[in-house]
């Protein structure tokens, strides 16, 4: 290949990488196990006594924490019908590692998360 002057090949090494970003920026926070039906997706049924809606209170995973509730949903909803019911996402709090954020898989709460957590809009 000949090489003009003041140009490189095209198969030369590249020194340089281009940085991209997308459209939109979320802050990276640890997922915890996923609650359906008031089961966690990992531990499953511990105890067959007990009703579904409260097996995630048996559970490693979230033994100690007490009731689940969406961070999002209205306070006139029942929240154990909403574990019932719902699949609940828990993340960590990306500003504070000691709270939970606790989502449920209606659309309006997603969204509400979605846009609380963006950084840039």
């Amino acid at each position: 290949m000949n090489q003009t002057q003041g140009t490189e090949p095209f198969n030369a090494p590249v020194a340089k990488k281009i940085e991209r970003m997308g459209s939109h920026t979320v802050p990276y926070t640890r997922r915890y196990p996923e609650i359906r039906g008031g089961v966690c997706e990992w531990c499953g049924i511990l105890d067959k006594n007990v009703p579904s809606q409260f097996q995630y209170q048996l559970c490693d995973h979230f033994r100690g924490l007490g009731e689940m509730r969406c961070s999002y949903c209205d306070e006139a909803k029942n929240p154990t019908d909403v574990v019932l019911k719902s699949v609940l996402n828990i993340h960590e709090h990306p500003d504070n590692p000691n709270k939970l954020v606790v989502v449920c898989n209606s659309y309006e709460c997603s969204d509400k998360h979605i846009k609380r957590f963006q950084v840039n809009r």
